[in-house]
């Protein structure tokens, strides 16, 4: 953990990871070149994380409802930079207009809006650039996440791709609470990068009902 004091508290919420196994030269064009990518045995993955961001706030503050909570999903890859591991974000997309901005601005990360609806075993979001409609059911508990499962999961730091002198923002949380999931129905595109992956198909699928973050600016 960074040694000053954290800033943002936040929880992130009911997550369903989606794992994809790609080309890494193909990888290649899509992260900037001061980050290596980061391969888990010679293998390169993208992943996709939806989840519902709760009770963000800063620190002694207080969570606002109407900012503060909003369905999420992410497109983020494996990279590592001054032997510091973490992942690189290719897209992210939120439910609400003033968060998504706010967002954006305070993190630099690559926010944009969506429309998206969820309940306990749906979740739908239609955007510009991408399409989820997923039905699913959460099965059994994973007792033991193997090296590949925790390789996907357990990142705490995060890499914005602007600068080649950048450092990371850090995150700090419990190690991820992984269960199987039984996918029901999933159509999943992302226009930019249809001829990359085929996201109907994830290689790996896992369920959480959460971590509390700490996060660093």
């Amino acid at each position: 953990m960074p040694s000053h004091p954290w800033f943002w508290y936040q929880e992130w919420n009911e997550a369903i990871f989606f794992h994809y196994q790609v080309d890494g030269s193909k990888l290649r064009s899509l992260v900037p070149r001061h980050l290596e990518l980061d391969p888990f045995e010679g293998e390169h993955w993208i992943s996709v994380v939806a989840f519902t961001m709760d009770k963000v706030h800063p620190r002694f503050t207080f969570p606002i409802r109407f900012l503060s909570t909003f369905h999420e999903v992410n497109l983020r890859t494996y990279v590592n930079k001054d032997g510091k591991p973490g992942v690189y974000f290719l897209s992210i997309e939120a439910e609400k207009w003033i968060p998504t901005l706010f967002a954006r601005l305070a993190s630099g990360l690559p926010y944009r809006h969506s429309k998206i609806q969820r309940t306990k075993n749906t979740y739908h979001l239609n955007g510009k650039r991408s399409r989820i409609e997923l039905e699913f059911q959460v099965t059994d508990p994973i007792k033991h996440s193997n090296s590949r499962e925790l390789w996907l999961t357990e990142r705490y730091s995060l890499y914005r791709g602007h600068d080649t002198q950048e450092k990371a923002m850090d995150v700090h949380h419990k190690p991820w609470e992984l269960f199987q999931v039984d996918i029901q129905k999933l159509n999943l595109r992302y226009a930019a990068y249809d001829g990359l992956i085929n996201f109907g198909n994830p290689n790996l699928s896992h369920y959480s009902p959460g971590v509390q973050v700490l996060a660093w600016l």
